[in-house]
């Protein structure tokens, strides 16, 4: 009779401590995974910008070509620096400023003593305008709206190859001659930057867009105004773009 007594109290012992063990097990709270915090996007910086502009060159070419110079070819490459910073008022939105410059050659030796030269050159100071996706980390998608003036300016020049100080008189003379047309231009810019930080402190883009100007009236050497210009003449024309930012970068 004791066993069994025994063997009961044993068997109830098991169950209290059976039902303790669950309703452990339910006031037990396990921790749910929390996602990774997103980082916002910050970009603080300076560097390199260059540009290949193909720009329409066909009116152009008929004025080199009435002077035996041949052609420009496109593109034509401008190259300086741009700064940029995030404003922290809106996420993701950045703006910056930028200056930036080219010109082309065509010279010919018309004798062994003469040549004559054609440039052709663009400058530009402007502001962008813009918002960044993150696919992934330190990869940013920038659609990008730039703005700004610049001047065009057209050179024609003849002359020898060596002259003197003395001889170089108010009036005008045959043996050296410069045509300089120029004109300022307002230009709307609108582009996609793709951007790599491989580290916080440097940024890479590569980009591209199309560039619309807006030319004003020209100069013939800053004193006479130009007409019948052609308007093919200008600034506009499709964009490519390689820059390379030192600063701080996520």
């Amino acid at each position: 009779m004791l066993p069994l007594r025994m063997l009961l109290v044993a068997l109830c012992v098991c169950r209290l401590f059976a039902q303790q063990d669950e309703l452990d097990l339910d006031r037990l709270e396990i921790p749910t995974p929390t996602s990774e915090p997103s980082v916002p996007y910050f970009s603080l910086g300076g560097g390199f910008i260059g540009m290949f502009l193909f720009p329409g060159l066909d009116a152009l070419n008929a004025k080199t070509e009435q002077w035996q110079l041949g052609s420009f070819s496109r593109p034509l490459f401008l190259s300086g620096i741009e700064g940029v910073v995030t404003l922290g008022v809106i996420p993701n939105l950045r703006i910056g400023v930028f200056g930036i410059g080219g010109s082309k050659q065509l010279e010919r030796s018309l004798s062994a003593d003469t040549q004559r030269q054609a440039e052709f050159f663009l400058g530009a100071t402007g502001f962008s305008v813009a918002y960044a996706l993150v696919p992934v980390r330190s990869l940013a998608v920038l659609p990008t709206l730039s703005g700004g003036w610049g001047t065009i300016r057209l050179e024609f020049a003849q002359s020898p190859t060596r002259t003197r100080w003395d001889e170089l008189a108010p009036g005008l003379g045959t043996a050296s001659s410069l045509q300089r047309l120029s004109a300022s231009y307002f230009f709307v810019h609108p582009q996609l930057y793709f951007e790599y930080a491989p580290l916080p402190f440097l940024m890479l883009r590569l980009g591209g867009g199309y560039q619309f100007s807006f030319v004003g009236e020209w100069k013939q050497n800053r004193i006479a105004t130009t007409e019948g210009v052609p308007s093919g003449v200008n600034a506009s024309g499709a964009s490519a773009q390689f820059a390379i930012f030192v600063g701080l970068f996520n």
